[in-house]
């Protein structure tokens, strides 16, 4: 990248973050998902789990990336489709997962997870796709799989941070654990507000975004 359910969650702010309380009202925000398995039947219960994880974790989400003034979409569906290409992808609100990655990769299940985290996000232009996808891959692998910074790739190479994704999201898990504790929001932030350049990282910690790029890089280092 379908059954109603709410779940108000109140987190606490994780890596610098800061701390988060609930949305108006006293609850967190809900969300509804509509799921469609009627190209591939056989695969529902997999739909079902995946749809119950996304309305499970989006109220933490929303309330790790909060903007002022904004509110993000309570509403997306979610559609497996039949399919030998691709993994998964969203556009607005609606998340298409291809079942031949399905079928190869029952226990992928957190792929849905990213996919939540970009019709959460909302953003007006997807440019530059790093943040983006590493802001997404960041929600999906250091909070919700929990994975510790030694089990993400470093390259070796200048402007690494480049090839997006994990590699991206390994990068904004060394910053907020220590150069720039809550810089994954405020990016969140600057994308949704179309505010988004390269300095803002240097207004947060004081070093350039390649300059953090080659501490990061020296850092991780194999000694």
């Amino acid at each position: 990248m379908v059954r109603r359910v709410a779940l108000a969650v109140a987190v606490l702010g994780l890596w610098g973050l800061g701390p988060v309380g609930p949305a108006r009202g006293g609850q967190a925000p809900a969300l509804t998902v509509e799921l469609d398995t009627s190209e591939v039947p056989d695969l529902r219960a997999w739909g079902e789990k995946a749809r119950d994880l996304m309305v499970e974790w989006y109220p933490r989400f929303v309330n790790l990336i909060p903007t002022q003034g904004f509110t993000p979409p309570t509403k997306a569906a979610l559609v497996l489709r039949k399919s030998d290409k691709g993994i998964g992808g969203t556009s607005g609100g609606r998340i298409e997962v291809s079942s031949h990655w399905i079928e190869k990769h029952p226990e992928d299940i957190g792929l849905v997870v990213h996919e939540l985290v970009h019709v959460i996000q909302s953003y007006p232009s997807a440019n530059p796709g790093w943040v983006t996808e590493g802001v997404a891959d960041y929600l999906r692998w250091a909070i919700y799989e929990a994975k510790p910074l030694a089990w993400f790739h470093v390259p070796q190479e200048a402007k690494g941070y480049r090839r997006s994704y994990q590699v991206a999201a390994g990068f904004l898990l060394w910053l907020e654990s220590g150069p720039a504790p809550g810089i994954v929001n405020k990016l969140n932030t600057a994308m949704r507000k179309r505010a988004y350049t390269d300095d803002l990282f240097k207004k947060e910690s004081g070093r350039s975004l390649d300059e953090l790029w080659e501490d990061y890089r020296v850092a991780r280092k194999p000694k």
